[in-house]
């Protein structure tokens, strides 16, 4: 069993306290130390008591390094919570994470029992209504509002997103530039994957070097074009593009849309991908950066 220490980190959002967690609240566990390279992430689930099933929710995990992760949490209950040992699962592998302690805030106003008149009070009973329009005309009416409503919903969930990730970028900002950094990325997994050695492939380095080509373009997507590449699909991502760097959408989102399709579809299918594809998709992956990069 890996030994990974974590720590706590809360992410500033508009509106609320800084530094206080509540329910309901995301924040990060950034966890350091030697991951497995044939980690399946889209499988992790946190190893925890049915009694803590709403104490800890894993919402998302995401390599920042070769060792280093974030994994996005949160929790529906209130309290003080101390994990001696968090243990996070692919189904086939655990890793430790070692003890996690953080406290949760109730987003319940407090009872005061000196004014019962202001505590919340149920609605009596309704009726008997006349119901003067057919019910027919009521649910078209209730479909419309509730579209509109998800609509509205996902426009404020994006621009969350995009603020969220900018916060983000100010935390952990690199002096590097996004394609200093992207090229750095790739050299250093040029130098220990033997997809690159031209020689006998490691099946294990197929998966991983698939899972940070991945991970670097969407790394130099997000600081580049200042989007959160890592949270939105390809449709999102390139309508953003299209958006806000026209040019860049013009020459270069048909051959965006098909490598991030081909990334996806060899995440999904890795044991049928091959080193050669491996190659391949880094390869591609690299002109394109530097093609995005030098058409300003």
């Amino acid at each position: 069993m890996a030994t990974i220490q974590c720590k706590t980190e809360i992410p500033a959002v508009e509106g609320l306290k800084p530094a206080e967690l509540t329910v309901g609240r995301d924040f990060l566990l950034v966890c350091d130390g030697e991951f497995p390279r044939d980690l399946h992430q889209e499988q992790l689930q946190f190893v925890l008591k049915p009694e803590q099933k709403y104490v800890l929710k894993l919402r998302s995990f995401e390599f920042r390094s070769l060792t280093t992760a974030d994994i996005k949490v949160t929790s529906y209950m209130a309290g003080k919570f101390e994990l001696q040992d968090l243990q996070l699962s692919d189904g086939a592998q655990t890793l430790s994470l070692g003890p996690v302690s953080f406290a949760v805030e109730t987003v319940i106003p407090p009872a005061d029992p000196a004014n019962p008149q202001a505590q919340p009070q149920p609605f009596g009973p309704f009726g008997p209504a006349q119901m003067a329009v057919p019910a027919l005309y009521w649910a078209i009416l209730f479909s419309v509002l509730g579209v509109f409503a998800l609509v509205l919903i996902a426009k404020i969930y994006r621009v969350v997103q995009r603020r969220n990730m900018l916060e983000r970028l100010k935390e952990h900002d690199s002096a590097l530039s996004p394609l200093s950094e992207f090229h750095k990325g790739m050299r250093n997994l040029a130098r220990v994957n033997t997809v690159f050695f031209g020689t006998k492939v490691e099946p294990e380095d197929v998966k991983l070097c698939l899972r940070q080509t991945d991970h670097m373009l969407r790394l130099y997507l997000t600081r580049k074009f200042r989007l959160p590449a890592f949270e939105w699909g390809d449709r999102l991502i390139l309508k953003d593009i299209k958006k806000h760097n026209r040019k860049i959408f013009d020459h270069y989102a048909d051959d965006l849309k098909k490598l991030l399709k081909e990334l996806s579809r060899g995440l999904q299918d890795k044991d049928n991908v091959t080193g050669q594809d491996a190659l391949n998709i880094a390869t591609q992956s690299r002109t394109l950066v530097e093609k995005m990069e030098s058409n300003k």
